[in-house]
């Protein structure tokens, strides 16, 4: 069993919410649910403690100029309940026999959905700091819960419209009849709250039915891609009802109050049955349509993109297809890292090789086309490989794909290295000076310069990541290197029939003068992990400065 220590760095990343500009952000919050399950699921209750220690900051708004941890206390409680639950296999009762909402189900369908702002204040360094009372999320697990329960839907349902009617009134009601106090809403207050809710209910029921009675996976859903549709409509459809109320003029207010789309909980429940029902095919799908929407907000002015939206949709679309396999008994194979590495290098380096401003829509489409060229490529060079008669090893794929993240990244790197020397400089001045304490010198927070530090330490880290996977895999890239001259030698030559001998594999031949890259390859690792380092410190420095 691996370590559950990267757990942490991993609930810390997608616990922040970043701001790269005005039309292009980074949340991804969701997305600590599915890793919660997967923590609970491998590493039993050293899973949770990594789970309450790593989302520990997911509760608390802290707000800077760049971005900051988004008060979700309601989505903290849901990651630890799930992890607690997998990890001590708890069993579900089953309430098929029959269920009565009792006092606690009602009690949790008036008071979870409310959302009270208990504080917000503003430092004098400039840092938000809130304090939000929300706990919604946990009411939709509560339904999920009850599904896999295999509860009655009336006596489910029938409360959870009630409730959410009584909230599209006091909606409606509030500044005309009813004078509510500012700081508090009730978020159960729409028709796409209530069909959330429904989802989540139907999803648990699906969810039994299909792991634990080991029913076909085509039982249900009857129709899976018109829910599928259903789902993604009731996620990505407010636009088109937006433009629906400013069509209604004077009757705007109503008709928006009574939207049955625009919930951001669909996705992760549309993911979930695209990975259960469609496996990779299903995640990729999603994953399209959301990058289609998230671009389109931008080009038609409806909102800024959303990175994080597509970690949401592989992650619980990955979930989705975790489960098929257990209830399969079958174990998958996952694609390497190197084409998420890729993909992560190409959207860091193409806006500094072309020049890009991620701000700009019609700059982000560029980036989005170019990022999809540079994943498409590898491809079809591979399959006109094996057209050819070539096949080259797990190991000389992954070195070529290395090969290309170096390429791209010391591309974007040298018509920017006078300004990272300088940014580096800065960092070096920091460390210097208000770190270790030595020599004598002042003002070493450098501001912008010093964030752009922070940056290119980060950005050097991934150079070097992409040349020590280089090394550790030179000898089948030369191998496969050398493959390729000698089937392309003969056909240089007249006469020469243009076939090949047949499908061969690329062998492997490493050899005693290349025993000394992996030893290279991880002294490159360890200065790495040095840059990442001083980075992670500086940064830290920078917030703790900030909030005190």
């Amino acid at each position: 069993m691996t370590s559950p220590y990267w757990l942490l760095p991993a609930f810390l990343l997608l616990s922040f919410q970043l701001r790269v500009a005005d039309t292009l952000s980074f949340h991804a919050a969701l997305a600590c649910v599915p890793l919660a399950a997967l923590a609970g699921d491998r590493h039993g209750w050293r899973g949770v403690g990594m789970v309450v220690v790593g989302g520990l900051l997911l509760p608390f708004g802290l707000f800077m100029l760049a971005g900051g941890f988004p008060a979700e206390p309601g989505l903290y409680l849901v990651a630890i309940a799930l992890a607690a639950l997998l990890a001590a296999r708890w069993p579900m009762p089953d309430l098929s026999g029959g269920f009565r909402p009792g006092f606690g189900f009602l009690a949790a369908l008036v008071l979870l959905p409310l959302h009270v702002m208990v504080a917000r204040e503003r430092l004098d360094s400039g840092l938000d700091v809130m304090v939000i009372v929300s706990l919604l999320p946990l009411l939709f697990f509560l339904l999920f819960l009850l599904g896999w329960a295999q509860a009655p839907a009336p006596p489910v349902l029938g409360p959870l419209g009630l409730a959410t009617a009584a909230g599209i009134a006091l909606a409606m009601l509030d500044g005309t009849v009813l004078d509510l106090p500012g700081r508090l809403h009730y978020r159960l207050d729409s028709p796409a709250d209530f069909l959330t809710g429904a989802a989540c209910f139907l999803a648990g029921r699906y969810g039994h039915t299909l792991l634990e009675e080991r029913t076909s996976g085509t039982a249900l859903p009857r129709w899976p891609l018109a829910t599928l549709a259903l789902l993604l409509v009731l996620w990505g459809g407010y636009p088109a009802w937006h433009a629906l109320v400013t069509l209604a003029g004077e009757r705007g207010d109503l008709i928006q109050s009574l939207a049955p789309v625009g919930s951001n909980l669909a996705l992760p429940l549309a993911a979930l049955l695209a990975g259960w029902r469609y496996r990779r095919r299903g995640i990729l799908g999603v994953m399209a349509i959301a990058a289609a929407v998230e671009v389109a907000g931008v080009l038609l002015a409806w909102s800024s993109a959303n990175l994080g939206t597509l970690v949401v949709a592989f992650a619980f679309g990955a979930l989705g297809h975790g489960l098929r396999d257990r209830r399969d008994g079958t174990r998958t194979p996952w694609p390497s890292g190197s084409w998420f590495g890729l993909a992560l290098v190409g959207a860091v380096s193409l806006p500094l090789i072309l020049g890009l401003e991620v701000d700009e829509p019609r700059d982000l489409l560029v980036l989005a086309l170019a990022l999809a060229t540079i994943l498409v490529l590898p491809f079809a060079l591979r399959a006109l490989l094996r057209r050819a008669g070539l096949w080259l090893s797990d190991a000389a794929r992954r070195g070529w794909l290395a090969v290309t993240g170096l390429v791209l990244l010391v591309l974007g790197l040298l018509p920017h290295l006078k300004e990272a020397l300088a940014a580096v400089g800065a960092v070096a001045a920091m460390v210097w000076f208000g770190m270790l304490g030595l020599g004598e010198g002042s003002g070493w927070r450098s501001g912008e310069a010093l964030m752009m530090g922070i940056g290119v330490l980060f950005y050097l880290a991934m150079l070097l990541t992409a040349l020590a996977a280089l090394l550790a895999r030179l000898p089948a890239v030369l191998d496969s290197g050398r493959e390729l001259i000698r089937w392309l030698r003969p056909r240089r030559q007249p006469g020469h029939p243009m076939a090949t001998d047949g499908i061969r594999e690329t062998v492997e031949t490493p050899t005693d003068a290349m025993a000394w890259l992996p030893r290279l390859a991880r002294w490159v690792g360890w200065v790495r992990n040095g840059l990442v380092l001083i980075a992670v410190v500086v940064t830290l420095l920078l917030l703790m400065d900030e909030f005190w």
